[in-house]
């Protein structure tokens, strides 16, 4: 089950947990990430006794590429790293917590994808207020960057926080004509 600790993502992980999911949790360190959002990774593993954690340290390319070619950036620390991962572990299916409301290019996102792997996306059809209700009522340790309207969040050089009112996917990638890394988009995973 990757992540990037975003709220759809802790709402699957704390779900999993507690179904006693026995998979790997894959959180890939760009070297990028916010300090709270390493903190936070640190803090999960803490709080779940279970699954198992793994974090994925692959810092390909130069410390300034995000400058340069960003969505080469996305490709080398994020999206190749943990498709090799996948391919490696021989994982032939994943848990994901992309939601339909999260970015207009996933509005049909059905709730078992098959392909290469096997996609299932327990929560496809959960609002944001669906993942906030159940984050209150079951006490989720939300990343410290929601209260300053950081709705989703992944490296600190492509990611901003939105506008009262705006699109959840809005902060990512400002300017660059894109709203996702490369994870779900590029086929590899």
């Amino acid at each position: 089950m990757p992540t990037g600790l975003n709220l759809s993502g802790l709402v699957m992980l704390d779900l999993a947990a507690k179904v006693g999911f026995s998979g790997k949790v894959i959180f890939v360190d760009t070297g990028y990430h916010f300090p709270e959002t390493i903190e936070l990774w640190k803090s999960l593993q803490q709080r779940y006794d279970h699954p198992q954690f793994v974090t994925i340290e692959n810092l390909r390319g130069h410390d300034e590429m995000y400058l340069l070619n960003p969505e080469a950036c996305c490709e080398a620390r994020k999206v190749d790293p943990l498709a090799n991962y996948l391919a490696t572990e021989g994982v032939e299916a994943i848990l994901t917590g992309r939601t339909r409301h999260q970015s207009s290019s996933r509005p049909d996102l059905p709730l078992v994808e098959y392909g290469s792997r096997v996609h299932v996306n327990s929560v496809a059809d959960w609002t944001r207020d669906d993942l906030e209700r159940y984050a209150v009522d079951h006490s989720i340790e939300r990343h410290q960057l929601y209260d300053l309207g950081f709705l989703s969040i992944g490296c600190w050089p492509c990611t901003r926080a939105v506008q009262p009112g705006g699109d959840e996917r809005s902060g990512r990638f400002v300017g660059q004509g894109r709203t996702e890394c490369g994870l779900w988009t590029k086929g590899k995973l």
